[in-house]
Formats: C-alpha cells, structure tokens, sequence
C-alpha cells in the first residue's frame, strides 16, 4: 500500500487558510515551543479521519476554524476530505471530498455522507465486506465490519504513551479500540489474510452443522426405536379395544392408527361394526357380480346350444339340393333352398368363431372369487369381542395418548427420511477441500520474525539503552507490548525509566511496520505520526535545551548523555526512512518536537516543516495547546 500526507489545510473563520506542506519518504519536523498547536495536529489528523468524539483545543484553534481537511496520496491516487470544525464536543457529520485533490479556496462545502466516504477509502485500504471482526466482545460483534479507522492504531505514537510502561498502542483507554486492537491485529501485520479467515469462519461453520447432523442422526434413530416399541403396545391396545384390524405390518399400523384417531366415531367398537359392515356390503356386491356373470355364461351357453341345433335341423336342405330331382317342385323351390343353405352357412360359420368371450368371464369370476375369499377371511379376523373402556373419558384420552404418539413419530420419520449418512460425509468432504493456515503457529512465527527485526534496532541503538544495551527483544504477542529478555534466559526485564520506554515505542513500531511492508500489507498505510520522543530529555523552552544542570560543553561521556539519545533516536528514524526505500517502498513520518534543527543536522531523510515559535504557531499569532 502506498500513503502519505501532501497537507494539511485549516479553514479559518477570517476567510483565510493555513497550510502545512509535508514531503514522502521524509521524516517531517514540525518543531517549536509549547502551546502553539503541535499535537492538534495529531487531534486534526485523527478527526478528520471519522473520529466520534475530538481533543482539538476549543480555545484559540477550533474557535477560530471552520473546516480541517487533509490532501492524502493513497495508492497513486490523490484526494482531499475535510471535515467541518466540531461545534464545542459535539462532532460534525459534515464532510468534503475531492477525488482529484481539489483544495477549495473558500470553507468547503457539504458534498459526501460519513457512511459513502468510509466506503471509499475503505476500499483504498483493502477493507471490503469480506473483513469482518474474526471474534466478538462486549462492544464488538462477531463478523461486524472492521473500521478503517481501527488500523490507524499503527500509525500514530501520541505523547500520552511514548514514554508508558504498560501501554504501546494509542486510544487504549476506548472500550471499542481496546477490544479492536487483537481483532485485527493479525490481518494488519500480516499474520492472516481475508481468504484465511473466510475459509477458517467457512470451516467452523461447516463443522458446527456437521456436529449438529450428527446429534440429530442419534436422537432421530433413538427416538424412532423408542417410537416403534411404543408404537407395538398401543396398535395391540387398540386391536384389543376394537379400535383397528390387525395389523401386523408397522407403517400399515401407523395409518391404521392414523385414521382411528381422524374418525374418533362413538362406541368402543365402533371401528369393528363399520368395518364389518363395510366388508359385508363389498362382499354382496362381489358376489352379485360373480352371480351375474355366471348367469350370462349360462345364457351365453344355451345360445350356442340353441344355433348348433338349429344347424341340425337344416342339414336336409343339402339333401334337397342333391335329390330335387325326385322332389315336387314349385316355382319358388329353388329360391326358398337357396335361402335356407345361406342361413344354414351363416349358423355354421358364426358356430365355427372363436370368441375370447368364454374366457375372459371365466377369468373375471376367477378373479372375484379371489377377492370374495379375501373378503371373507377380513371379516373372520374381525374381533368378535373384546376389552372396552369403562367410560368415554378413557376412551378420548387413548385415543389422544395415540394422536401424541402419531404426531412425534411424524416428526420422527420426517427426520429420519433425511439421508444424514449422505450430508454427513458431504460436510466431511467439504471440510476436508478446506486448507486453512494454523493461526497459532503463524502468530508463533510472526514473533519470531518481529524480535529478529526489533533485535537490529536494539543493537543500533543499544549504547542509549546503557544496561539493557545487550538484552534481547521480547514481545508478547497476548498483550501486545515489547518487553527486554536478558540473554540466554527467560527473565524479563524491567526497564524502568522513561527513556527505556520511549525506544521500545520507537522500536516496536518500526519493526511492525518494517514486517507489514515486506509482506505487502494493504490494511496500514506506511506513515507514523510521533508526538515529541524527546521529552524524557528536553523540557519545553523555546531554545530546546538540555533538562540536565550540567552545559553541554562540560567533560562527560556523550554516548551517556541526554543529547546523544535524542540524536540516536533521530538516526533511528533516518535509517528507516532509507532502509524502507532500500525495500522499494514508500514511508512517511510526522515528528513533533521542541529540540532544535540543529540536532538532525547531516541527516539525509529530514525535512523541516515549519518552526513554532515568535509568533509562529498553528493558528498564526496565536498560543494553542501543544
């Protein structure tokens, strides 16, 4: 990711706009006395970047502004956002935009809604709807979108934690960036990506279903063998009591059963004398058909009976036509034999037929028969007697007790129709596709690798550490804080002073951002904004000079003095700036100070910015908190 400040613009009430002009790949010095509105910067920086709440000074500075607004390069992109001053402590949610950098003469005006330009610049700092806080807590929720603003914890060193102890990350005294800061700690350093977490909340995700179809495969068979044993004791009830036939088959029970409890009809036996009834009826009219159709057979018998004799009794019409010689004739005899031989050919040809009709009746009243017989042994099964309840009460309540059984088993079998062996080994499969990276073993990595780096940052500093010169770097990866081991043991240190305490800033946060840059880190912009390292050595006159009685110029050992320590700390900064171009990468840092330019003199990446003092300040003419 590439990023730096261009300026910083202040509207001002009297129509005029005050400008501070910053460089990349430089360590930008704004230096002077207190009081005259160095740290508003920081405040300025941090409210127009969506701050809920502001520290800018009400007196001198925020009274006098109508707008603050920054011009930032963002990833060969150029853009301005401002922000209207805040009304007392209450902040503004009016804000300016310039996708091209455009700086307004004149106050800004409205062109943009909060929500619109986090979405934008989110976009610009590889921030999508695909990162997503990995784990919740009190103020914030599992899988909400993580704010940029959450990432600029990297980038600001203010003056109320270089020299702490305990605390090495700004804002930590806010409920919300307290519990942001090992929320995104891994994806801002590179420990994780989105497409790990993705597939890490996929994989737990998949997991918990397939833990919860394997729960419900074992209670869905346990509850069905449950059911079935129920389900034998309750269909013999019901046999006994009248209720239903006998049903030997399970699921035929289960209908049975079904339809007993929809008809509830009155009577203990009832079922019985319905059904019986019913097969009565079904018997009779089986019967009458099979008697019916027996009785077309006869007929149809008698008919054929009734031709072949007919054909006996015009067989001597051949005789007559063979004899006619010795036969009286009359003028008709041969027209009435001709006659009488073609009704006697069609009795023998229609005799002669083969008509399937004989034995399609016969089949169907085989068929009867066999229905008539099933029938019949039905309504022989049928209870002749049996036990009966005592009163209606008990009746309804069996037949509700069965109606309860019914309805678990139907949520049962619905259960159980599923095929969990299927969407079991489909869950196992899909879980199995999954490569996720350990995150415990690339954290455990990732320290390895930030102590290597912090340990060269040590050693190039280690005659202003005096004692602990030589410790070793040692951070805690749980608590986020950079503590000193004594070599070749596991005992850390206690640093105590306050000088100590500043370089562990200093180191722990260019080792961050070193290691961010080498693996190309999208989430944090590559600048730091560090609020005055120097005050553990210098108080705060306007000529910079050193805390210690003793003049500069006294014989002592520099490497111990008050002076070489800044000036370490300022090499420190230097060689930075030029080992992160070594890396082909951009880096900008914004220093405030009170020391005077002369003690970055020969330094290659400084550049200063503007000096606070005689008159000079943020608010010209003015006295402003520093």
């Amino acid at each position: 990711m590439k990023f730096h400040v261009e300026s910083l613009h202040l509207w001002l009430a009297s129509g005029e706009t005050r400008t501070l002009s910053f460089l990349p790949n430089k360590v930008n010095v704004i230096t002077g006395a207190s009081h005259t509105g160095k740290t508003a910067i920081l405040d300025i920086f941090d409210y127009c970047f969506f701050a809920s709440r502001h520290r800018i000074s009400e007196s001198i500075i925020n009274e006098n502004t109508l707008w603050y607004g920054l011009k930032i390069h963002v990833n060969d992109k150029v853009y301005t956002l401002a922000r209207r001053a805040p009304n007392g402590p209450t902040v503004s949610s009016d804000y300016y935009f310039s996708s091209i950098g455009e700086i307004p003469d004149k106050a800004p005006k409205a062109n943009i809604q909060e929500p619109a330009l986090k979405v934008l610049l989110g976009a610009d700092f590889g921030i999508d709807q695909d990162v997503r806080i990995p784990f919740g807590g009190q103020y914030l929720q599992t899988g909400s979108r993580i704010s940029l603003r959450y990432f600029l914890l990297f980038n600001t060193i203010s003056q109320d934690i270089i020299t702490h102890s305990e605390q090495f990350f700004d804002k930590q005294d806010q409920p919300r960036s307290r519990e942001a800061l090992p929320r995104i700690f891994d994806i801002a350093v590179g420990i994780d990506t989105v497409e790990n977490i993705l597939k890490r909340e996929k994989r737990a995700q998949l997991e918990k279903r397939l833990a919860r179809l394997q729960k419900q495969a074992v209670k869905t068979e346990e509850n069905r063998e449950a059911f079935y044993g129920e389900l034998a004791e309750t269909t013999s009830r019901a046999m006994a009591y009248g209720l239903i036939a006998d049903s030997s088959d399970a699921e035929q029970a289960v209908a049975t059963l079904q339809r007993m409890v929809v008809e509830r009809e009155t009577g203990p036996e009832s079922f019985v004398s319905r059904r019986y009834e019913e097969i009565s009826a079904e018997l009779y009219r089986v019967s009458r058909k099979i008697k019916g159709l027996r009785k077309f057979l006869g007929e149809y018998t008698k008919h054929k009976d009734v031709l072949s004799k007919t054909a006996d009794s015009l067989k001597p019409i051949s005789f007559l036509r063979n004899n006619h010689a010795d036969t009286v004739r009359t003028s008709v005899f041969f027209e009435i034999l001709e006659r009488l031989e073609e009704g006697l050919q069609e009795i023998k040809i229609e005799i002669s037929k083969k008509n399937p009709l004989d034995s399609n009746v016969g089949e169907l009243i085989k068929k009867l028969e066999g229905q008539r017989e099933q029938l019949q042994g039905e309504l022989q099964a049928l209870p002749s007697s049996g036990e009966t309840f005592e009163n209606e009460k008990e009746r309804y309540i069996f037949i509700g007790e069965t109606k309860a059984k019914l309805e678990l088993f139907a949520e049962t079998n619905g259960n159980s129709s599923r095929n969990f062996e299927a969407d079991i080994a489909n869950l196992e499969r899909q879980i199995g596709e999954l490569t996720v990276q350990s995150a415990e073993e690339r954290q455990k990595h990732f320290t390895s690798v930030l102590d290597e780096t912090i340990q060269e940052y040590i050693s190039s500093a280690n005659v202003a550490l005096g004692n602990y010169g030589q410790y070793r770097s040692a951070f805690d990866y749980k608590e986020k804080k950079l503590h000193l081991r004594k070599p070749k043991t596991a005992f850390i240190e206690n640093v105590g002073s306050s000088s100590n305490h500043m370089f562990l800033h200093l180191f722990l946060f260019l080792g961050l951002h070193e290691i961010i840059m080498a693996n190309g880190g999208q989430h944090v912009a590559p600048f730091l904004i560090i609020d005055q390292f120097s005050r553990p050595y210098w108080g705060d006159d306007q000529n910079g000079s050193a805390k210690s009685e003793q003049p500069a110029e006294q014989d002592r050992d520099v490497n111990e003095s008050d002076v070489a320590k800044v000036h370490t700390a300022l090499k420190l900064l230097d060689h930075f700036i030029s080992h992160a171009n070594g890396m082909g990468k951009e880096f900008q840092i914004i220093l405030f100070e009170h020391i005077d330019p002369k003690y970055w003199k020969g330094l290659e990446n400084f550049h200063l910015v503007e000096i606070f003092r005689d008159g000079n300040a943020l608010i010209q003419g003015a006295q402003a908190r520093s």
